[in-house]
């Protein structure tokens, strides 16, 4: 029974999400014009991969602007999300589509989750995301314990 429960709980994506949380900044992009279309907003990235991630916060009404209901399909504006560097290189800016929300019941200090799919990165920009998350990861051995 332990081993199913096991197997059960082991992640299944081709490109896993890693428990990470940091504090980023965020806001609706033209690009187009290639100009921010709102203010800065800020948010924290969690359970992170290079495909995507979850961005917690307290805002989906940005300047007008509904992260989920006015989602462009023609991706003229996206949401970008600057990620600060561990190294102090500067920020990593990351373009992503909403694909989802959910607002949390219980007290905390984000209450909304917000599911992101990232976009048009070059194969440097993956790169450095790659190289981010591993950096911030934390080891197999740290913190996993075997469930009782």
């Amino acid at each position: 029974m332990k081993a199913l429960r096991k197997f059960l709980r082991q992640e299944r994506r081709r490109h896993p999400r890693h428990p990470i949380y940091t504090e980023v900044d965020f806001y609706i992009w033209d690009t187009i014009t290639r100009k921010p279309r709102s203010d800065r907003v800020k948010g924290c990235l969690s359970a992170v991969s290079v495909k995507g991630a979850c961005l917690q916060t307290n805002e989906l009404l940005i300047g007008g602007h509904h992260l989920l209901l006015d989602n462009d399909p023609s991706g003229r504006a996206v949401l970008m999300i600057e990620v600060p560097s561990t190294s102090g290189e500067p920020a990593l800016k990351v373009q992503a589509n909403v694909i989802s929300y959910n607002k949390r019941t219980e007290r905390r200090r984000y209450q909304f989750d917000v599911r992101l799919q990232f976009i048009n990165l070059s194969s440097a920009e993956s790169k450095n995301l790659e190289q981010w998350i591993r950096s911030l990861s934390p080891s197999p051995s740290e913190g996993e314990s075997e469930p009782s």
